[in-house]
């Protein structure tokens, strides 16, 4: 079994609340982050918006896709 097959049938077994509790727990993360390293706050908005950006286009690709 291959890291990607076994990540699918870890991820198969969670539920839509697993799911929203993780990306807020990821949120809550980035705020504690930002408290204990107060230069991340300092960062010019410009290079936030384009990482958000990079990231956001795989996942929009492949929900948007034909596949």
């Amino acid at each position: 079994m291959g890291l990607t097959s076994w990540a699918n049938s870890k991820l198969n077994k969670l539920s839509w609340v697993d799911m929203a509790f993780t990306k807020v727990s990821c949120f809550v993360f980035g705020i504690l982050l930002a408290q204990l390293i107060p230069e991340l706050i300092e960062i010019n908005i410009l290079w936030i918006i384009a990482a958000w950006i990079i990231l956001a286009i795989k996942p929009l690709y492949s929900f948007f896709s034909k596949k």
